[in-house]
């Protein structure tokens, strides 16, 4: 099975965003060849949201067996929530949508012991890329891939649970796959 990430943020995104899907499917038990979108080269969630965009991304990629939209909420402030229901309910068979509260970042700060604040109000600030991760990996060396972004997701093995308990859109994420996978089998 063929599965596309399709970020909003391709460059820095595919360092969260790829192993946490790889770990769903190995949690399913379903093997699965995992990619981030290589192009076109999508510059943040209103070009990812974009219902032509999207549906050129499904067109151009007939191999892909399902396509995982998966962008920031960001506090709802540009509708994301209704922009990404549409954008599934254009391609129900294809796409599933996630949407990261309220950054796809706060993800690698889910597997943290150390966190810069309560969890609370990481999870509920509009920008917790710019208040807590982009700190946090600068305090943690960010010179690797991903501006430090790879070398934080090496935590998840470790702390996969955390991660889903921390950010209760994983499972539903992980729930939709099941759903379409036990679709696809009758």
């Amino acid at each position: 099975m063929k599965v596309l990430i399709i970020p909003e943020d391709q460059e820095l995104d595919r360092y969260v965003l790829k192993p946490v899907v790889e770990r769903l499917f190995a949690e399913l038990a379903r093997p699965a060849r995992i990619d981030v979108l290589p192009e076109p080269r999508l510059r943040g969630s209103s070009q990812a949201l974009d219902p032509q965009t999207i549906a050129a991304i499904v067109r151009d990629n007939p191999m892909t067996d399902l396509f995982l939209l998966i962008v920031d909420r960001d506090c709802d402030r540009d509708a994301h929530v209704s922009k990404l229901a549409a954008r599934v309910a254009e391609h129900p068979d294809k796409l599933i949508g996630c949407l990261a509260v309220e950054e796809v970042e706060c993800w690698l700060l889910a597997l943290s012991d150390t966190l810069p604040a309560s969890w609370r109000e990481i999870r509920e600030h509009c920008d917790p890329k710019e208040r807590y991760v982009e700190p946090f990996l600068a305090a943690r060396g960010s010179s690797s891939p991903g501006r430090g972004r790879k070398a934080a997701m090496r935590e998840l093995a470790g702390n996969w649970r955390r991660l889903v308990s921390r950010c209760p859109e994983i499972q539903e994420l992980s729930t939709r796959i099941a759903s379409w996978l036990g679709a696809r089998e009758h």
